[in-house]
């Protein structure tokens, strides 16, 4: 079985609080039951990095994150 790839979103420090904010606007635009395209999200302490894993695809999510300050992609060319 393989493991599946998640579309990855980096920003320095811990932004989850961010990212929880982000997906209950997005419920309460969206409605309740929206598939936001989130996975899961961690603060890796050592490195001061909030790592968002969200599913391939383009997604509400996604959109979102692109659209404010400091958030990278790392798989993409250029980090953006």
């Amino acid at each position: 079985m393989s493991t599946p790839e998640y579309h990855v979103f980096t920003r320095k420090g811990d932004s989850r609080p961010e990212v929880d904010r982000l997906v209950a606007e997005l419920k309460r635009t969206h409605g309740a039951d929206v598939d936001a395209g989130f996975h899961k999200y961690m603060y890796v302490t050592k490195a001061d990095l909030t790592v968002v894993m969200l599913r391939p695809g383009e997604s509400l999510l996604s959109r979102a994150l692109r659209g404010r300050p400091g958030w990278t992609e790392p798989g993409l060319a250029g980090g953006n």
